[in-house]
């Protein structure tokens, strides 16, 4: 008797132990370094999102960076007090749920504001409001070796069409970011020293993801006049490259920074205004990419090996690239010195307050771009100097069959970014911040697979054909049969195209199965009116007398 044939492939798949979303209250009161009179603005955002995993439940890190704008009692220049870290944590009950897995984290901020702490101003003291929204995923990674195809006498083989994110590969790695800074005042010795990794970014080489952020410094030196303590702001950017061998610029990716350690010390004798700051920041990277293939759920004729794996089986992935511009006064609203602008030089781009609404057919993106613009003016000196503003966006991304009940994943990042002089050089007041947004779309639902992953016979053995791993895998070649076509058990799959409708899915398999209409379409996938299909969905196409 003819031994079973079956085709393997190896993939490694993020199985879904579970999931859930916590909300989180973060209310702090703040006091001021001067007395305000009122406060023009509030800038958020969570950093160092992180979590730590124990028996069913995941617990949730993460601190809130802000950046408070306000005016001076008896002034009218808007200062800015930064609050580096304040931390919170919470968790999120997942079953299931063990310390050997992973997490994947989501969060925003939903709601963010200062009042007066005693009810009005002017005061030095504010009570801080927020609201956070983080949403959680605990996976397992799976390595299956799973049939794609099987051949046999008296075997036949059910497939289904298996479309997920597979791990192409995941890395760690700690980098020292160091830099030298000159304090406002003399110190005779650095107090304390904090910082976060904030404005994470990266992009996609061949094998390689190169990570970019903004490392914000705090640091507390003692003065050298009266031993008050001072502190200091500063910024510098980075740039991490993590080896990833497979990675490709199609692919998706999930990075994680945070700050594990920093030093700040006076550099040469005391008193000195200069310190040099040593920062260990450390990395993680996992890169997938999107797998589509038929895959064997169930075999007739011979006993079949099967494991259980839940994943999300994605419908498809659209992305949207918008234009963002605005003009900017540098002379307002804090810098009065009637400044004129020589040449813009460059723009510092990130986004925030991202949210969005599901309609038919349609995603909604709304947010702010905040923009840093640095340009040179017209003073004698010819100045570096920077203004900055935020740039309100509406997008959208265009998604047949998406409605409100659909699953998304919604990311967006800045792709370009360029600075502008309105108007002729040392006349002007006015630079343009240019800044081009991408957002993608993932549309996706959560789905049980019982995959096949060996098939025996008793009384034959199995000859397992599986391609080499460097051979890029493809759906098996239907052969056509020298008699007439026999139709597979439950139905022909069939992979819905835009434009589709269950009539002319009809029209299209007359050839293969003559006579079949549209209502035996949908009666058999248990479909009623609007009858509304999907692209990238999989239906079945019934079989009729003689086929099968």
């Amino acid at each position: 008797m003819q031994p079973i044939t079956q085709n393997k492939k190896r993939i490694k798949v993020q199985h879904i132990i579970g999931g859930g979303t916590a909300q989180i209250d973060v209310n702090r009161n703040i006091d001021l370094p001067a007395v305000a009179r009122k406060v023009v603005d509030v800038h958020a955002e969570i950093v160092e999102l992180d979590y730590e995993i124990i028996a069913n439940k995941v617990i949730i890190k993460g601190a809130l960076h802000k950046q408070i704008y306000y005016v001076e009692e008896n002034d009218y220049v808007v200062k800015e007090h930064t609050i580096a870290r304040e931390e919170f944590t919470d968790f999120v009950h997942v079953p299931g749920a063990k310390p050997d897995m992973e997490a994947m984290l989501d969060g925003h901020i939903l709601f963010a504001d200062t009042n007066p702490a005693g009810g009005e101003f002017p005061t030095d003291k504010l009570y801080q409001t927020a609201v956070l929204m983080v949403e959680v995923k605990v996976v397992e990674l799976m390595t299956l070796d799973v049939v794609t195809d099987c051949h046999g006498d008296g075997i036949s083989c059910r497939k289904e069409l298996f479309s997920v994110e597979c791990l192409v590969g995941a890395a760690e790695k700690q980098v020292t970011v160091a830099a030298e800074h000159q304090l406002a005042e003399e110190a005779r010795k650095v107090y304390d020293m904090a910082a976060v990794a904030r404005d994470i970014d990266y992009e996609i080489m061949p094998n390689k993801v190169l990570i970019r952020g903004t490392l914000v410094k705090q640091i507390y030196s003692v003065s050298q006049d009266d031993d008050t303590v001072l502190n200091d702001s500063f910024e510098n950017e980075f740039t991490v490259v993590v080896d990833i061998p497979g990675a490709k610029p199609d692919m998706e990716v999930y990075v994680r920074a945070r700050v594990e350690f920093c030093e700040a010390k006076l550099v040469g004798t005391a008193p000195s205004q200069n310190v040099k700051a040593n920062c260990i920041l450390q990395v993680f990277v996992k890169v997938t990419e999107l797998t589509r293939m038929h895959i064997v759920t169930e075999v007739s004729g011979a006993v079949a090996d099967r494991i259980r794996i839940r994943v999300e089986d994605i419908i498809g992935k659209k992305c949207h690239q918008e234009n963002v511009n605005q003009s900017i006064n540098v002379n307002a609203p804090a810098d009065v010195n009637d400044i004129k602008v020589k040449l813009a030089r460059n723009t510092h781009a990130c986004i925030r307050n991202v949210t969005y609404e599901k309609i038919p057919n349609k995603v909604i993106i709304k947010g702010v771009i905040h923009v840093q613009v640095y340009y040179v003016s017209c003073e004698a000196n010819a100045t570096l100097r920077e203004t900055s503003a935020d740039i309100p966006f509406t997008t959208f991304v265009h998604f047949d069959g998406i409605n409100e009940d659909t699953l998304i994943r919604v990311k967006e990042r800045i792709e370009y970014t360029d600075a502008k002089m309105d108007g002729t050089s040392c006349e002007t007041e006015v630079v343009r911040a240019i800044a081009i947004l991408e957002v993608c779309v993932c549309a996706f639902q959560i789905r049980d697979f019982m995959v096949v992953v060996d098939i025996k016979c008793p009384d034959r053995p199995p000859v397992v054909m599986a391609p080499p791993p460097e051979i890029a895998y493809e759906p098996p070649q239907v052969t056509e049969p020298e008699k007439e076509e026999t139709c597979p058990v439950g139905g022909y799959d069939y992979i819905v195209q835009q434009g589709d409708t269950l009539s002319k899915i009809a029209t299209k398999f007359q050839d293969r199965v003559p006579g079949v209409t549209w209502q035996q379409i949908a009666a058999l996938n248990n479909m009623y009116a609007p009858y509304a299909l999907h692209i990238g969905q999989v239906i079945k196409v019934p079989c009729v007398a003689g086929k099968g």
